[in-house]
């Protein structure tokens, strides 16, 4: 199932919020992410921890990295290996200068910076869980939303 459009795109990342990105691959001009976010997961099926998304005709794939050292510069990744080496968590998706932005922090000491801003361009993206089973946008935000009724639910004082 496509979603399209750059809104619904970074929505995804919107509702992946605090989800990690555990590996990603070009496959040619497509770009395949695993990312673990378990309890959205979980609301399918008890054993699942993670979905996988399918960005198709990616175009403008760079990370602005945040120094850990506030004194140095951001330093500009292009390479997907690169990128990708560290796992980022997402944060939150955005629209910023006609790309879509991804927000990330990065918590390994092997890295010299913390997080960093994950842009892109894309045609269309595809969202399946562990057993294929492929979401539209609009069921993946019911599933968040469900889950973020029941936290405050649960939390209410």
């Amino acid at each position: 199932m496509k979603i399209e459009g750059q809104e619904n795109i970074r929505d995804i990342f919107s509702i992946f919020h605090d989800g990690g990105i555990l590996s990603c691959r070009r496959e040619d001009d497509s770009l395949l992410m695993e990312v673990e976010i378990e309890y959205l997961a979980e609301r399918i099926n008890p054993d699942f921890r993670k979905f996988m998304v399918r960005l198709d005709d990616v175009k403008n794939l760079s990370f602005s990295t945040w120094p850990s050292d506030l004194k140095s510069p951001a330093v500009l990744i292009s390479e997907v290996g690169k990128i990708f080496k560290a796992e980022l968590e997402i944060l939150e998706g955005d629209i910023e200068k006609g790309k879509i932005k991804i927000v990330c922090n990065q918590h390994s000491s092997e890295f010299d910076y913390c997080g960093g801003e994950l842009y892109l361009s894309a045609a269309s993206a595809e969202v399946t869980d562990e057993a294929g089973k492929s979401y539209s946008i609009e069921e993946l935000d019911v599933l968040c939303k469900g889950y973020w009724d029941d936290w405050a639910n649960k939390n209410k004082a």
